[in-house]
């Protein structure tokens, strides 16, 4: 592949280990990456459901975001407390106020709580290369909040979010760098295929029909044939194994929201059609509401769900085209 006209930026994307756990393992004065903390909702009932581990208890027990209190073991050193997602949602301002100190407002994007992408391409003057800048963003966080930080580096942002996955996470130093030059020693070892940012298990079984087993082998498909079969997204995702992203960060270049989404997961299974209906109900309600606030309308409404873990059955996914609309379609 050749990468010289490829556009090259200087990405780095920062995300704060197990956000949610180590808030709380700060504010009771234990370090984040020593302390035997579950953040969980609802934690009288037994499918209490956990929203952050620390890495501990990920580690030595098992147990993670989705988890059930069911899961814990009894007597086990975990201490399970409840959420308190105001504090969180302050935290993260600080964060992101830490982040103003190095790239303007424009070459910052808030991927998640937990997760944002820096472009630190004009940065450069002012705080040295980009490991060094990546280094300092952690170290200030650290400073300041006491949390811990892994950095992925990359030449755009596929690059820099698969470095932080598949590398910085088990780092000593929590930072990785993958560049277009060792993309043969990166991505293609990626395994297995769903470890790769963008292919989860229903876009894994489309693959596996067509002999891809692994990065390297997607990478080797002919990529006409990837767009007949699976039309964008199939280009796309030959174009992601050679480490290729077109997007741009900065808020002029890159492109705007296209759909709106809500997921949640049930404390206990639903097996009445009514309730079922009630909570789509109220799912749409609150999506037609953002929707409302962004001055936006929906052509295409789709709907995915997901049985529970003891039945064999994946679950569903259907979509339909309506009228363009802001209301409630429901």
């Amino acid at each position: 592949m050749d990468y010289s006209c490829q556009h090259r930026r200087d990405l780095i994307c920062i995300d704060v280990k197990s956000f949610f756990a180590s808030v709380e393992s700060v504010k009771r004065g234990i370090h984040p990456l020593n302390s035997y903390i579950v953040v969980m909702s609802n934690p009288e009932l037994a499918g209490g459901l956990v929203l952050a581990a620390s890495p501990r208890v990920k580690k030595e027990y098992g147990i993670k975001t989705g988890s059930r209190k069911l899961e814990i073991p009894k007597n086990s050193k975990i201490e399970i407390v409840e959420p308190r997602m105001n504090l969180y949602i302050q935290v993260n301002g600080m964060i992101n106020d830490i982040f103003r100190e190095f790239v303007s407002d424009e070459d910052i994007h808030i991927y998640s709580i937990d997760e944002s992408f820096l472009d630190v391409t004009h940065s450069h003057a002012l705080y040295g290369t980009t490991y060094e800048i990546a280094r300092k963003v952690q170290q200030t966080i650290w400073q300041r909040l006491k949390l811990v930080t892994a950095i992925g580096i990359g030449d755009n942002l596929l690059l820099a979010k698969l470095a932080l996955d598949n590398e910085a996470k088990n780092k000593r130093s929590f930072i990785a760098e993958w560049r277009y030059e060792n993309v043969q020693k990166t991505i293609w070892k990626i395994h297995p295929i769903t470890d790769m940012w963008g292919i989860g298990e229903r876009t894994a079984h489309n693959l596996y029909k067509l002999g891809i087993n692994s990065i390297y082998q997607l990478s080797q498909y002919d990529v006409a044939a990837l767009k007949r079969i699976h039309g964008v997204i199939g280009e796309q995702l030959f174009y992601h194994a050679h480490g290729i992203d077109q997007s741009i960060l900065s808020e002029k270049d890159r492109p705007q929201t296209k759909s709106f989404g809500k997921s949640q997961i049930l404390k206990r299974d639903y097996t009445e059609q009514y309730e079922i209906e009630v909570v789509i109900r109220e799912m749409a309600d609150e999506i037609s509401s953002r929707l409302r606030q962004h001055h936006a309308e929906i052509s295409v409404v789709q709907l995915s769900i997901g049985f529970s873990r003891d039945i064999v059955d994946e679950g569903f996914n259907h979509q339909m085209k309506i009228y363009p609309t802001w209301f409630t379609f429901v």
